[in-house]
C-alpha cells in the first residue's frame, strides 16, 4: 500500500468532495485523514488518501484530469507510510484578540524558537459581539518537546498575548 497527500484548492461549489471521493473510492483510493473548507468562496482540501501500488499509478493522472475539469489546482504528494511520531506532550493553545496583522507569525515564531511542533492550526476572523469589530481566534494542537519547561513556556506565551492584547488558553490536550 502506498500513502499520498492530494491537495485541491478551487472556486467553490456543490459536489466537489462527492466528486473527488466517487473518483478515490471507484479507483481504490481510500481517504485516511483529511481537512476542507470553505474559505470565502475558495474550497481547499487536503486528504491522506491510500492505495494499492496499481492504483496508485492510476490515481495519480486519473485525479489531475479530474481536478482540470473541476477547475481544481491539485498537488499530489508522496507520504511517509509511518509517520514519525514527534515526541513530547500534546497541549491546545488557544487566542481571542481583535484583529491584527502578525499574531499567526508571532506566536509560532515563539514556538518554534522552543521547538515546540504545530500539529495542526487553525484560525478565523468574526464579529464581536457587541460592536461588530474583527475579533481573531485561533487554535492549535502543539507537542512541546520534554525538555521545555512548561511553565516557563506558558508564561512566554502569556507575555507575548500581553503584547498583542489577546487572551490565552494554554492546557494539556
Amino acid at each position: 500500500m502506498q500513502q499520498f497527500v492530494v491537495s485541491a484548492v478551487g472556486p467553490d461549489h456543490p459536489g466537489i468532495v462527492e466528486q473527488l471521493t466517487a473518483h478515490l473510492h471507484e479507483s481504490g483510493g481510500n481517504v485516511l485523514d483529511s481537512r476542507m473548507v470553505n474559505l470565502r468562496g475558495q474550497f481547499a482540501i487536503m486528504m491522506l488518501v491510500e492505495a494499492d501500488d496499481g492504483s496508485t499509478a492510476r490515481l495519480h493522472p486519473s485525479l489531475a484530469a479530474l481536478a482540470g475539469s473541476m477547475g481544481l489546482r491539485l498537488l499530489i504528494a508522496d507520504a511517509a507510510t509511518r509517520p514519525q511520531a514527534v515526541s513530547g506532550i500534546p497541549f491546545k493553545l488557544r487566542t481571542y484578540s481583535l484583529d491584527q496583522p502578525g499574531i499567526v507569525h508571532r506566536m509560532s515564531e515563539l514556538l518554534r524558537s522552543r521547538d515546540v511542533n504545530i500539529e495542526e492550526l487553525t484560525t478565523r476572523q468574526a464579529s464581536a459581539p457587541f460592536g461588530g469589530d474583527p475579533l481573531f481566534l485561533m487554535e492549535m494542537q502543539v507537542t512541546i518537546p520534554a525538555q521545555v519547561a512548561i511553565r516557563q513556556l506558558r508564561a512566554e506565551l502569556q507575555a507575548l498575548c500581553d503584547t498583542l492584547n489577546c487572551d490565552l488558553d494554554f492546557e494539556p490536550a
